[in-house]
């Protein structure tokens, strides 16, 4: 064999290396999960029913304050959030997540927001991690910026999640729609028509997220007669962290 020859095949043979080297940590960075996943998806499972049930009594509890015309609040913690996530959203409502999304879990601090759960693809299974904010654009319109989307440690494109969400959103009728803030996605969601009723229009006024807790406060008032739908403001102020 010729040295010639010889140095062309211990070049294919290098540069075979590398690639595989490349795609074997490319693998393992799909596999990375952000500390707040793994602690959330680690829970017990009793831990997990019993905060499942505390959300389903907040949310009773709301809707009976809100109700009445006033003010209403009501905070809910992350762990009543995941508790309800990996109970009874998995029991009662099967078909709200599109097939590959599998356990979420979110975590709130200071002004922000994180989503992950678990992809199981045709080709490959990660974790998906997002990272947003939350604030009301207007009067009827809540806004959910997106700054980090990753899949394991990998960025990840923007649309795979668009797409997931804009399909969900679809299957529980909620009218929501898409723009975009310096570059990153912004999720426009009305909710005073959503919340309201053909007598009392509810307001949703703030969303305000703290270490481990999702604030939420509004207002009923008698609808006035005559009065249809809430007018959306399409106007998207930004979020005052």
């Amino acid at each position: 064999m010729s040295r010639r020859v010889k140095i062309v095949l211990l070049s294919m043979a290098g540069v075979a290396g590398v690639a595989a080297l490349g795609f074997a940590l490319a693998v393992r960075a799909t596999q990375q999960v952000e500390p707040f996943y793994a602690e959330a998806i680690n829970k017990p499972q009793d831990e997990m029913l019993a905060a499942g049930d505390r959300m389903e009594s907040r949310v009773s509890a709301l809707c009976s304050d809100a109700a009445k015309p006033g003010c209403w609040q009501t905070v809910f913690t992350s762990d009543e959030v995941n508790g309800w996530l990996a109970t009874i959203l998995k029991e009662k409502y099967t078909d709200v997540l599109p097939p590959a999304v599998i356990e979420p879990r979110v975590g709130f601090s200071d002004g922000k927001c994180q989503l992950g759960y678990k992809y199981r693809g045709k080709f490959f299974d990660t974790v998906v991690s997002i990272e947003g904010e939350g604030w009301m654009a207007s009067e009827d319109l809540a806004a959910v910026r997106f700054r980090k989307l990753k899949a394991g440690a990998l960025p990840l494109p923007v649309a795979n999640v668009i797409e997931d969400i804009t399909e969900g959103a679809k299957k529980l009728q909620i009218p929501i729609r898409w723009t975009q803030q310096e570059g990153d996605p912004v999720l426009l969601v009305p909710v005073a028509n959503a919340l309201s009723t053909d007598k009392e229009v509810r307001r949703l006024e703030k969303i305000e997220l703290k270490d481990g807790e999702l604030r939420l406060a509004g207002k009923t008032e008698p609808r006035p007669a005559g009065g249809g739908k809430v007018a959306i403001n399409p106007a998207v102020a930004a979020p005052s962290l």
